[in-house]
């Protein structure tokens, strides 16, 4: 089983809510008795009662814990569980965890046990939001996190996207009805909802081979396989930002910087000709005849950054705002996978720290003048340290490049793990498969000994 999708757990901790002190049951008004990020039970099994207290880190400690032993072991059912990527397998994770871990195949689930069983992408938002609990006093709240959910899921699936009816109201505010317990956004969503429809893909959703079309920003902007197929090309010839399928302005940008390099019309659409230079080969440059020279002491503030409005850190309640989107985008850009929503949420501080991390900086998940200039491309790099350090599990996980070339060197060796510089329980399990293939020590802790056995 592949490990835990970190997206999964940013939702259930953005909607869960954290209580250091147990409280009753909201529906009964009495058990279960509740703690933590939802839990009900502790570590060996028995049910909390009213007056338990546990620290944030024990919370978070049994949240994980809770996860891997009750969650995700019913997902793995799922048919392709383990080809699923994080945000699709996280998002799965975010319903389970609310609405029970064995829902996949049980009665009053059937649509969206369906359309996991058929890869049914076009159809996963309008069966999300059938769990809502309709008419309830929580059907807004729950409205919210399946789309949250579904938003989360297909960021990461090629060629679907969230609704633009679902995109209104996640990135909107709520007006209150006094008539009705739903707030007029909500409303407006509900009115022009997606459906569930029968058979294979939507027909607003025809698939497309790559070159079949231009390529070009538009309103809204176009999405499917061929535009990750682009996107990845235009990584291969050097362009920072993220194959997810969807044209939007960073993708312009880099179709024009290309277009212009290679001598053709920067008008920022690939059509044919642009498309086959996409394809050549990438020459590779000739080693340079003189050594780099040493980098230049880093400026406190370099005076080509751009100014930053505020200081952005994680806060409860979120905050939002477009200086957030902005910052979303520009970590995007510097190849960090994340939503795009506007809300500093879990997300995108962990999306600040691997940023910070992989960049020399104190991985604190603050966006101050320094965080901000180095995501403008306006400061050099810290070198990396010399000497390596041990890896191991940890909590808060360890981050950094280093994370990252482990990552990619158990893949090469035939162990799949997700290459995102975060050492958690899926990279842990894939060292200690490592080290017992190779006669080590399976302590799951990344030494000497396993890295020369890695080549790293």
């Amino acid at each position: 089983m592949a490990g835990v999708p970190l997206p999964g757990i940013d939702l259930i901790k953005t909607f869960e809510g954290s209580h250091l002190e147990a409280y009753p049951d909201p529906k009964t008004g009495g058990a279960p008795i509740t703690i933590g990020w939802g839990s009900t039970r502790d570590r060996q099994g028995r049910p909390f009662k009213l007056g338990d207290r546990i620290t944030q880190q024990e919370a978070d400690d049994l949240l994980m814990d809770q996860v891997i032993r009750s969650y995700l072991p019913p997902q793995s059912r799922i048919p392709g569980w383990d080809r699923l990527n994080d945000n699709q397998r996280g998002a799965i994770l975010s319903f389970a965890y609310n609405l029970g871990a064995q829902f996949y195949g049980a009665n009053g689930f059937e649509t969206i046990s369906r359309v996991l069983r058929n890869q049914e992408w076009h159809n996963l938002e309008a069966a999300l939001i059938l769990y809502r609990n309709p008419g309830s006093r929580v059907e807004e709240g729950l409205l919210r996190r399946r789309l949250s959910e579904a938003n989360v899921f297909l960021s990461g699936t090629p060629g679907v996207s969230l609704s633009a009816a679902g995109q209104r109201y996640l990135s909107g505010g709520r007006t209150r009805d006094p008539n009705s317990p739903l707030s007029r956004e909500a409303q407006a969503y509900l009115a022009n909802r997606p459906r569930v429809t029968s058979g294979g893909a939507a027909a607003a959703n025809p698939p497309v081979s790559p070159g079949s079309r231009p390529l070009r920003l538009t309103t809204p902007y176009l999405q499917g396989p061929d535009v990750q197929q682009a996107q990845a090309a235009l990584v291969r010839w050097g362009a920072n930002l993220v194959p997810d399928g969807v044209f939007g302005p960073t993708t312009q940008r880099a179709v024009i910087q290309f277009q212009a390099a290679q001598g053709l019309e920067p008008d920022g659409v690939v059509g044919s000709q642009t498309w086959t230079a996409l394809q050549r080969q990438v020459a590779v440059p000739p080693p340079p005849a003189v050594p780099p020279q040493p980098p230049r002491s880093l400026p406190s503030t370099p005076a080509t950054a751009p100014s930053l409005p505020r200081t952005l850190r994680l806060t409860h309640p979120f905050t939002t705002g477009s200086d957030v989107r902005d910052l979303q985008q520009a970590l995007a850009r510097s190849g960090v996978a994340l939503v795009v929503d506007g809300v500093f949420g879990p997300g995108t501080d962990r999306a600040v720290k691997l940023f910070q991390s992989n960049r020399g900086l104190a991985a604190d998940g603050v966006v101050g003048p320094r965080t901000w200039a180095m995501l403008q491309g306006s400061a050099t790099p810290a070198a990396p340290t010399a000497s390596p350090r041990a890896l191991r599990l940890t909590h808060p996980f360890t981050t950094g490049p280093d994370v990252r070339l482990l990552q990619q060197g158990l893949t090469r060796s035939g162990f799949t793990v997700a290459d995102d510089g975060i050492f958690g329980p899926g990279t842990e399990r894939a060292v200690k498969q490592f080290q017992a293939s190779r006669r080590l020590v399976a302590d799951g802790i990344v030494g000497a000994q396993t890295r020369a056995r890695l080549g790293l």
